[in-house]
């Protein structure tokens, strides 16, 4: 009878690691993706920001200034060189279109593609011209 129950606690110890090391794996696939959400959900309000205050015909300067205030910490400083702006003549359809891309290092989760991007179309108030901007982040 000894015998038998020697096996039955090692299957009962062998059930716990793999039930703990499921348990840890789930944990971390969690946080990794919380990580992304956080990040496209940052990525998006800044390209929200800047296609609203490009359709208002704001300065660069000052739209520098609110990207830096709308996005997080973990983000490096955006400065002028990284907001790219161009506008298209000959294309008359009330547009504003923003592009903002982040490249995100993330080995846990393979359905990410470490590419993360947000488009926003707007209605261009200043003129009929399309206009596109394009912005890349990059994390301090």
């Amino acid at each position: 009878m000894n015998k038998n129950m020697k096996k039955a606690v090692i299957d009962q110890i062998m059930l716990w690691i793999v039930l703990f090391t499921i348990f840890v794996g789930f944990l971390f696939f969690i946080i990794d993706y919380s990580n992304v959400m956080k990040v496209k959900d940052n990525t998006d309000a800044i390209a929200d920001y800047i296609g609203r205050m490009v359709a208002l015909n704001k300065n660069e300067a000052d739209i520098i200034e609110g990207i830096n205030k709308v996005k997080d910490d973990y983000f490096a400083p955006v400065d002028a060189t990284n907001l790219l702006c161009n506008v298209n003549n000959s294309i008359s359809n009330y547009q504003v279109i923003v592009n903002v891309k982040t490249t995100l290092a993330n080995s846990f989760l393979p359905i990410v593609e470490n590419n993360i991007h947000s488009k926003t179309v707007v209605f261009n108030e200043n003129n009929e011209f399309e206009k596109e901007c394009f912005l890349t982040l990059s994390f301090n």
